[in-house]
């Protein structure tokens, strides 16, 4: 609100005269800005922001912690310098056909820090367009899942194999012997399975102990993956 006086030819104030700004929408404006900047810079996730052509126009502290390249390193460059090169041509030309066509695309993906370490990331990236569709800026969040790979893997392993004595368990052989079958009928020919039994070994775990006998079955798995 702006008030103005109104005075007489003696200076005399007579009235005052008020002139009131509708500013809401300017602050809303304003507060979006500065929301969208936090969110920016503060974000867990790695942020990269390119112009239509791909050249980096900024990236936020996580991309820095992740990939270990500073912002002033990799401004003005191709996203392409973070390549693992564990893609083939074929990976990235379907990712640029869906950016192009859809406007994103999500997907794992293999990239390198700034020391030369190989990571497995989750990337989203999005076309930001105007009102006549044309595209302006790509906007690409990752995050570093190297620890969810890790973790599956670990749960994959215990799934599949057995934790005493590291040998595959008999979901695993399971799933091998159809496979094989299912090959050997194609193939047209035999195949064959063989079935080992320890001879005596309950009588050696009663007499010595449990301790004792997974110990027998850990020598005699180790025995057999040295000579298979």
């Amino acid at each position: 609100m702006l008030f103005e006086n109104v005075r007489d030819a003696d200076g005399k104030i007579l009235r005052l005269v008020g002139t009131s700004l509708e500013i809401t929408a300017q602050k809303e404006a304003e507060e979006r800005i500065q929301m969208a900047a936090s969110v920016f810079t503060h974000a867990s996730k790695g942020v990269v922001i390119t112009d239509a052509e791909g050249t980096i126009l900024d990236v936020n502290e996580t991309f820095t912690r992740i990939k270990g390249h500073p912002r002033e390193e990799v401004l003005g460059q191709n996203p392409r310098i973070l390549k693992s090169g564990l893609q083939g041509t074929e990976f990235y030309r379907k990712m640029w056909h869906s950016l192009l066509e859809a406007g994103q695309w999500s997907g794992e993906v293999w990239n390198r820090t700034k020391g030369g370490d190989i990571y497995p990331e989750m990337l989203t990236i999005s076309a930001v367009r105007d009102e006549s569709g044309r595209t302006l800026r790509y906007v690409a969040l990752f995050a570093d899942i190297t620890e969810l790979k890790d973790q599956q893997r670990k749960l994959e392993r215990i799934a599949h194999y057995d934790v005493l004595t590291g040998l595959p368990n008999r979901v695993l052989l399971a799933d091998r012997l159809r496979q094989a079958m299912v090959l050997a009928q194609r193939r047209r020919r035999a195949l064959a399975v063989a079935y080992l039994d320890l001879d005596g070994f309950k009588q050696a775990n009663d007499s010595f102990g449990h301790d004792f006998g997974d110990k027998l079955l850990q020598e005699v798995a180790a025995r057999l993956r040295h000579h298979m």
